[in-house]
């Protein structure tokens, strides 16, 4: 008698210091793939993390049979995603499936969390989605990411109404933004805003939230004045009245107003550096796109050769020796961000070599 596939049951209530996460991966049905799944999932177990994966939990690995009125993916793996803490994705093998997968977990505000062995080409557009990118050459790599990751759910307690607001009515304006400000990088933001905030003691994770949510979200109307204008669609936000005193909310519009790197002034709170010093790139990579489409979206007419000289001006200035990007925070990451940065800076013929390398390859991949 074949077995009929059963909706998975997702455990309500986590232990402390753990997490719940929807799993996927391209699957072949192969003894190969499911120990692969064994080790990922013993290392995930040892972070924190406990998976559903849809193969195992509903399929069972081949043997349970999806009823003729339902699929696979609406029926059973969108209920689980709701269900879960958030959703990781091994991406070393591209899948339709897993962009569907990415894509409903980014509709619904699930943190998404893509791995990958090192070396895997992973899409601009699924880097975007993610709130995290983890490379990985065995899976005892993913454990200590993936304890940081528990630990930081664990720490930063968001008002719900709060981040359902903020998820439904600010992140999709962030379409309107060119790529180097998309909600990508408004995640990132967040993301490392928080990681700056657990070490101020009686900061209020909503103000930071807020903060790092609205800081680009006027970008597309005005770049040169897009902290001035971000900050005034915050205020239009009567929502946020429900949230925070009247106080709160001017410190809130501040830290907006104050975040960019070139601002004359230092940020007037605690508020403010965090989230300028959020702002910043980490890696060269990021920096080299984010600049290249930046200058795109500012001078359509430009040829690549002209945007590349003007990027390299424009991040020298913010990132030489002596530039103007403000970091208020220790943090490990930039600090060699900042060297490989200046190293490729001393050299512009380098530098333009290496940035229209890169930019070509982001062509490639989006045109192919």
């Amino acid at each position: 008698m074949v077995e009929i596939a059963k909706p998975v049951a997702i455990p309500k209530v986590r232990k402390p210091g753990t997490l719940h996460s929807f799993f996927a991966l391209k699957f072949h049905d192969g003894d190969e793939d499911k120990a692969k799944v064994k080790s990922i999932e013993k290392a995930l177990n040892e972070a924190g993390i406990t998976i559903t994966l849809m193969a195992r939990d509903v399929e069972k690995w081949g043997k349970a049979k999806i009823p003729k009125d339902k699929t696979l993916m609406t029926d059973y793996a969108f209920p689980a995603m709701r269900q879960c803490d958030c959703n990781i994705i091994e991406f070393s093998e591209k899948g339709v499936g897993l962009g569907i997968n990415a894509g409903y977990c980014y509709a619904i505000g699930k943190p998404i969390f893509i791995i990958a062995k090192t070396g895997s080409d992973i899409s601009t557009t699924i880097s975007n989605l993610a709130t995290k990118v983890i490379f990985y050459d065995s899976p005892n790599d993913l454990i200590e990411p993936f304890r940081q990751i528990v630990a930081d759910f664990n720490v930063f307690k968001i008002n719900n109404e709060l981040k359902k607001h903020i998820e439904t009515m600010v992140f999709p304006e962030y379409e309107k933004n060119e790529p180097a400000h998309s909600l990508g990088h408004i995640k990132y933001v967040i993301d490392r805003s928080f990681k700056f905030a657990k070490g101020v003691p009686d900061i209020n994770y909503d103000i930071v939230y807020v903060v790092a949510a609205y800081h680009d979200i006027g970008h597309h109307v005005d770049p040169k004045r897009h902290e001035i204008i971000s900050a005034e669609i915050m205020q239009k936000d009567k929502k946020l009245n429900d949230f925070f005193s009247k106080d709160e909310l001017r410190m809130i519009r501040e830290a907006i107003e104050d975040h960019r790197a070139s601002s004359d002034h230092e940020p007037r709170s605690i508020y403010g550096k965090i989230v300028s010093t959020a702002d910043r790139n980490n890696s060269v990579k990021s920096c080299l796109k984010r600049s290249y489409f930046y200058c795109r979206r500012l001078h359509p007419e430009y040829s690549d050769d002209e945007l590349f000289n003007r990027a390299y001006e424009h991040l020298k200035l913010k990132f030489g020796e002596n530039g103007y990007a403000k970091f208020f925070f220790k943090d490990e990451e930039y600090e060699k961000f900042l060297s490989d940065i200046r190293k490729l800076l001393s050299n512009k013929k380098k530098f333009i070599e290496t940035q229209r390398k890169y930019i070509k390859s982001i062509k490639t991949r989006n045109n192919g």
